[in-house]
């Protein structure tokens, strides 16, 4: 991989680093939109939300489920701070697929009023980034 056209990327959760690598490109789920990122990006820092981040580096493409979270984008790295992080290899996609069950019927039991509408549509998102992140495996 060339040096002048990638940058650092670094995902950090609370329990450590999942990735810390040279990178080619990122793209991430931030709350405004999906963004993508290549070397020399203009900066800028912007909250997440569930979902997939995809990069690339000279081994080829890799996938990474988020919860919510912060990343900063510079001009030369990538630092996502988010409250979980799984590559597609730690997931277990029977759990997810009952998690992802368990949310969907949480929401068609309450309204949007309820207090807690908020955090199970955010479960219910996490649960479908970690079932399209796992399903990447078999198609590669």
């Amino acid at each position: 991989m060339d040096v002048a056209t990638s940058f650092t990327l670094e995902i950090v959760t609370p329990e450590g680093k999942v990735v810390d690598e040279r990178v080619e490109y990122v793209s991430a789920p931030g709350t405004e939109g999906d963004f993508g990122v290549l070397e020399g990006h203009a900066e800028f820092l912007t909250t997440l939300k569930p979902g997939e981040i995809i990069y690339k580096d000279d081994k080829g493409e890799h996938y990474v489920a988020v919860g919510w979270g912060y990343a900063e984008v510079g001009t030369n790295s990538v630092i996502i701070l988010a409250d979980n992080a799984e590559r597609a290899t730690q997931i277990n996609l029977e759990r997810a697929i009952e998690d992802k069950k368990r949310w969907e019927d949480e929401l068609s039991k309450i309204t949007h009023a309820d207090e807690r509408y908020s955090l199970c549509e955010l479960k219910l998102q996490r649960a479908n980034a970690r079932i399209n992140v796992a399903g990447r495996i078999g198609k590669k």
